[in-house]
């Protein structure tokens, strides 16, 4: 049995109580490092919000971001396309608008292969294949998948519509519907289908009523026996004559129903 003299035993004491007491200071060094690196970050945070706006009293961490804010109650558009001289508050909404005039759609819809100007449409897009509808109508029991979609159903319950039309007073939530809809007053159809030969003042009632034709060819191929290569012209003219038989009678009927 080994035996430890009473000073030895001292010794060691000391120095454990020694250890102790500096690791004890090394744990309150590093709390205290650590209150006063957060104490500085906050600090940094404050200093970085120090633009202020002089209308809203929103604040900014970039004079950028204030400059491009202010825009939004002074109403300037300095960056204006140049193609057909729509101006924009920022350089960012310019871009995508220009993709409108070049045609370029880099946002592409990963389920259905739809394309988007901007990354912002294709986000709610996606919405319509999910169903979600997370934007509720304060007035009555609607929803919504687009914040967008349901300011203009807002209007209806308001009659705050921004667009109104200065011959029938019809009011329209965007500016490019209100310029359509102009187009159903001077009578001018410029927009014709192929088939039928019918006119439409927009394109987008063309597109509708194409999509009728391309519905009744369908029934008709699924009535129809396979053709040879001799018959294809032939069975094309019969065809769109049956489309536009097809068409005038459910035409004809919707109108008496």
């Amino acid at each position: 049995m080994t035996v430890i003299s009473t000073r030895s035993a001292a010794f060691m004491i000391d120095n454990l109580l020694s250890s102790t007491v500096n690791n004890k200071k090394k744990i309150i060094e590093t709390d205290l490092n650590i209150q006063s690196s957060g104490n500085y970050i906050n600090n940094n945070r404050r200093k970085r919000k120090s633009w202020t706006c002089d209308v809203c009293g929103k604040m900014f961490d970039r004079p950028s971001l204030l400059s491009r804010h202010t825009r939004t109650h002074t109403g300037e558009k300095p960056h204006v396309c140049p193609t057909c001289g729509k101006a924009f508050s920022t350089s960012s909404s310019l871009n995508t608008h220009c993709r409108i005039h070049s045609g370029e759609k880099p946002h592409s819809c990963e389920v259905c292969g739809k394309r988007f100007t901007a990354s912002s449409n294709l986000y709610y897009h996606r919405m319509t294949h999910t169903k979600k509808k997370p934007h509720k109508c304060s007035y009555c029991d609607k929803t919504f998948a687009t914040p967008g979609d349901l300011r203009g159903h807002t209007h209806i319950h308001q009659g705050t519509w921004p667009f109104r039309c200065n011959q029938c007073s019809k009011g329209f939530s965007k500016q490019t519907n209100l310029k359509n809809h102009l187009l159903t007053h001077t009578g001018r159809k410029d927009h014709k289908c192929e088939i039928c030969g019918k006119l439409f003042s927009l394109h987008c009632n063309l597109k509708s009523h194409q999509k009728l034709h391309r519905n009744l060819q369908n029934i008709h191929e699924q009535d129809e026996p396979t053709s040879t290569t001799n018959d294809i012209t032939s069975n094309q003219f019969f065809s769109n004559q049956f489309s536009v038989d097809l068409l005038q009678l459910f035409t004809s009927v919707r109108s008496y129903s």
